[in-house]
């Protein structure tokens, strides 16, 4: 299960940072196995967020918890308006 999610912040430096202190809080959820930050190398002000996840479970768990959601909301700010799970 990979959730990806395109995002064009104001502040890409705070943006960043938030972003890590999210894939931190991620990283100590049962079923998460990764994550990372990239940009466009065409367009540096577009970012993509991915996580994996084992299955769709661990990933709805693991985003649904109290500590993934305060570190969730200013990241999903940016984020584009679709899809963005995946199996």
């Amino acid at each position: 299960m990979r959730v990806v999610t395109r995002h064009r912040p104001a502040d890409a430096e705070a943006f960043a940072s938030e972003a890590s202190d999210l894939l931190r809080v991620l990283a100590d959820r049962p079923g998460y196995l990764g994550g990372e930050l990239g940009s466009s190398p065409d367009d540096p002000s577009l970012l993509l967020l991915t996580t994996k996840w084992a299955d769709v479970g661990s990933m709805r768990r693991g985003m649904g918890s109290y500590e993934a959601k305060v570190a969730l909301a200013p990241v999903m700010i940016s984020a584009a308006d679709e899809p963005s799970a995946f199996e």
